[in-house]
């Protein structure tokens, strides 16, 4: 069953919402976050949880490329 924390799902919510806006997929955000796909997926659909540093990461990409 996916991990379903309100802050890990306002992230995964707000990743879908960056790449609808700049009509990105996964593979493209995995690359710009410097991560693995398979990875950026289990944190996008909630599979796994992200550790501190991956939070870090995600929420200061999405806020230094609007």
């Amino acid at each position: 069953m996916a991990y379903v924390a309100e802050e890990f799902s306002n992230l995964a919510t707000e990743m879908i919402k960056y790449e609808e806006k700049h009509n990105l997929d996964d593979n493209q955000m995995a690359v710009a976050l410097h991560m693995t796909v398979e990875r950026y997926h289990d944190l996008k659909s909630m599979w796994a949880e992200p550790n501190p540093d991956e939070v870090k990461l995600i929420q200061s990409f999405l806020i230094h490329n609007k």
